[in-house]
């Protein structure tokens, strides 16, 4: 296995196995998405500022547009920032504890993790069949509102499916001592 070295309290490996090679590389494409889309919603709001200011007359509708840029984006970056264990840690409580504590600990959290995201999975959803069903649409552009919310949904899936991966990961090593 590759190392690489990380921020938290231990090194991100690279998987090794097929199945953890293909939802890393899924994670990656998610996240790459969400940075396109981070472009666009500069574009958009360096566009609107400098309309207002040389002709008085922003886009119409850009806060609209970065509100459901942002949230994808957002979900995008979560998958791959579960992967490489990018997520904060505060270990001051689990300092002094033993290895194999911690490795507990880490396979708990992400299964707690892996279920809470496959819970907001599961309820956005089902909240974007709603809005489809009603035709919700954004105030100023009339954008159904459903539409962002695909890539959102698609985002916690894979959220979901790395926190279990991860979680599985981490049992291993703790109890085989890989």
């Amino acid at each position: 296995m590759k190392t690489e070295e990380n921020n938290s309290h231990e090194k991100w490996e690279r998987p090794d196995d097929f199945f953890g090679r293909f939802l890393d590389r899924i994670a990656v494409c998610l996240a790459v998405f969400g940075g396109l889309i981070l472009v666009a919603i500069v574009s958009v709001n360096s566009l609107s500022i400098f309309g207002r200011f040389l002709f008085s007359s922003p886009l119409v509708g850009d806060f609209e547009l970065v509100e459901m840029g942002c949230a994808v984006s957002v979900a995008a970056f979560l998958p791959l920032c579960f992967m490489r264990k990018g997520n904060v840690i505060v270990d001051f409580v689990t300092s002094g504890l033993p290895s194999w504590m911690i490795g507990l600990l880490d396979t708990f959290g992400s299964l707690v993790f892996g279920i809470v995201a496959g819970f907001f999975a599961s309820r956005m959803y089902f909240g974007a069949k709603d809005m489809m069903y009603y035709n919700e649409e954004t105030m100023l552009l009339q954008i159904p509102v459903w539409i962002p919310f695909l890539p959102i949904v698609f985002s916690f899936f894979v959220l979901s499916v790395c926190c279990f991966y991860v979680a599985g990961c981490d049992a291993r090593k703790f109890l085989f001592r890989v």
